[in-house]
């Protein structure tokens, strides 16, 4: 599997057609994974109490305003 990053503007359009991002990206050097990255539910259960998997980009930019960072930009699959 193949991922890009796109940005904010342009992955927009794509959430709202349903496309679900496979990480969020937070500032430089920091990756949120997504409902796209379509790991186990109970791995992604811990990852989500480390603030590290994020179900959408609303709750993505919650966890990154707690770390005082933004979303830069969204990982898809490539089509």
């Amino acid at each position: 599997m193949m991922t890009s990053l796109v940005d904010l503007e342009d992955a927009r359009g794509r959430l709202e057609d349903g496309e679900q991002p496979y990480a969020f990206q937070v500032g430089e050097n920091f990756t949120m994974l997504g409902p796209g990255c379509r790991f186990g539910s109970d791995y992604l259960r811990t990852l989500r109490t480390e603030g590290r998997y994020a179900e959408s980009f609303e709750e993505a930019t919650l966890v990154a305003d707690a770390r005082g960072a933004t979303i830069t930009g969204i990982w898809f699959v490539k089509r």
